[in-house]
């Protein structure tokens, strides 16, 4: 406890004891005067006080009390009135001392409440506690002086003294146990932590040099151009492929490092924008189609470009359209032609021609689905038109399911539908052709590529404000994760192996994808391997 903490319990504890004595006093007193006679020759004050603040009685201005000012914001006398007691020390105006106050509620023989306040002079004790803050003052003050100076004349030197011998062991090649005899234990484990935090950081960057290395054979490695722009827009490294596009200079602006506009003006896009880019861009002067993405690297305000040449996938899928185009004209004809002379030989008595019969239909089955895959792939190339017209779901879903029962039946698969429309009469305004096409393809790839018992293809249909989103969810073989960015491309099917018994031609999902395109939706898949997938795509009303 503080000495000024202990000194003002002294004083409470006497004032308390003081006031029994008043409240005694108070009940053998006949009058004021006989009361005022017990206490005139003691130096201690008293004052009698009403709950409203009013001094009734005050030992040291006896008869001057109507002079008074109300007590009732004294803080003894407003702790008294809350608490019952109370004790404050402070300075008096009236007695012109600091003085100890103790405040204690009490009742006379009417039964009326009042305030006996009783106080003593405090100037000795106050005087005695600045004296001693004073001389603690001093003392710590002196004490820091002595221990700046020690640090500054001693310490100081000692330290620096013992950082000099560790250099000289360190450049002298010594070990660490020479400075174990000298005694500096500190010093030692000091030195320690140090050769183990350099030994760490060696070895880092020893790591990131290797790193860096790997990092640079990867990047010469690969066959697309990589270039990094700083933050003032200089060229800062370039790898060595497609080192026709630039003009080879050191640490120049990326427009005048790179030669084409068409590039140029991709990269000034991502500045202004601080956007990830992703374009296609043909370069007449070179005859090629460049596939062009340029991304900001926000933590190190920096950019990188990547130019790949594409003209060779380009050609390709010219060639791949022209073919598309002849071989639909072909087959559909002698394909409608064998499709009906089938039909007509079903009655056609014989175990052997029922066979062949149902093996012919399932390959005439298969050649239309290929047929159609090229006609409507070949629509798509030829015409963007969009045609939107009110057609009622149960419509579509007809269509559709014209469309894919043979296949549910076949593997004993079902369709499960959740539509939420805004049309009340469940319509919906659509392309009919080609909504109808994309549910086809989802839900008979969905029945198709399924290796369950009984596969399982769930369509949920919700009509928002100005579009609409549509699920195609699946309990099929799921898709893996490294094919997932292929699997919309051109003729691209999933691992043969796992589909050699399913005829296809690698275009119905390319389909789905161009035709929600087409319809200003957006499309995208989350797939599980071997637990299904899931497509979601919209289209704009």
């Amino acid at each position: 406890m503080r000495l000024s903490d202990l000194h003002g319990e002294l004083a409470k504890r006497t004032l308390k004891e003081d006031s029994s004595l008043i409240e005694n006093l108070l009940k053998i007193s006949d009058t004021e005067e006989q009361f005022h006679s017990y206490l005139k020759d003691v130096d201690k004050r008293v004052t009698i006080i009403q709950l409203d603040g009013k001094v009734i009685y005050d030992s040291m201005m006896y008869e001057l009390e109507e002079s008074m000012d109300y007590h009732s914001k004294r803080p003894e006398v407003l702790e008294a009135l809350e608490k019952g007691t109370g004790f404050d020390i402070r300075y008096s105006n009236t007695l012109k001392n600091m003085r100890a106050y103790y405040s204690v509620v009490t009742r006379d023989s009417d039964g009326e409440d009042y305030i006996v306040r009783t106080s003593l002079n405090y100037e000795r004790e106050y005087s005695e506690i600045k004296r001693i803050l004073l001389y603690e003052l001093l003392f710590f003050l002196t004490l820091n002086i002595f221990i700046y100076f020690c640090y500054k004349n001693y310490l100081k030197g000692h330290l620096f003294l013992k950082i000099e011998e560790i250099r000289k062991t360190l450049e002298e090649g010594a070990e660490v146990t020479d400075i174990y005899s000298k005694g500096d234990l500190w010093i030692s484990e000091f030195w320690k932590i140090v050769s183990e935090w350099q030994k760490t950081n060696l070895e880092n960057m020893k790591q990131l040099e290797l790193d860096k290395e790997r990092l640079k054979r990867i990047i010469s490695s690969v066959d697309m151009s990589i270039l990094l722009i700083d933050e003032n827009l200089n060229t800062v490294m370039k790898n060595d492929a497609l080192n026709f596009l630039y003009r080879g200079g050191n640490q120049l602006p990326y427009y005048r490092e790179v030669k084409h506009i068409e590039i140029i003006d991709i990269i000034k896009k991502c500045v202004d924008k601080k956007v990830a880019l992703k374009e296609e861009v043909y370069i007449s002067e070179l005859k090629k189609y460049l596939l062009v993405a340029v991304k900001y690297l926000k933590l190190n305000k920096q950019y990188i470009l990547t130019v790949k040449d594409i003209t060779r996938n380009k050609e390709m899928l010219e060639v791949q359209k022209n073919f598309i185009s002849n071989i639909s004209h072909e087959l559909k004809t002698p394909l409608t032609n064998i499709k009906g002379y089938l039909i007509a030989l079903e009655d056609a008595p014989g175990e052997m021609k029922d066979y062949f019969l149902n093996v012919a239909k399932n390959n005439v089955d298969k050649l239309e689905n290929i047929t159609m895959d090229f006609l409507n792939i070949s629509k798509l190339e030829n015409s963007r038109v969009v045609n939107l017209t009110p057609v009622s779901f149960e419509k579509l879903k007809g269509d559709v399911e014209r469309s894919i029962d043979g296949i549910l039946t076949k593997k004993n698969g079902r369709a499960v539908y959740s539509v939420n429309l805004l049309d009340e009469n469940g319509y919906m305004k659509v392309d009919f052709d080609k909504f109808t096409t994309i549910l086809k393809n989802l839900m008979e790839n969905g029945v198709i590529y399924n290796d369950k018992e009984e596969p399982v293809v769930k369509v949920d249909i919700m009509e928002l404000y100005d579009h609409y989103k549509i699920t195609v969810t699946d309990n099929g073989m799921g898709i893996p994760e490294t094919e997932i960015d292929n699997i919309f491309d051109r003729f691209y099917r999933v691992d043969k192996a796992r589909t050699s018994n399913v005829a296809g031609t690698g275009l119905g999902l390319s389909i789905v994808a161009e035709m929600i395109d087409i319809l200003g939706g957006k499309l995208k898949l989350k797939s599980e391997e071997g637990k299904g997938s899931t497509f979601t795509f919209t289209m704009l009303k």
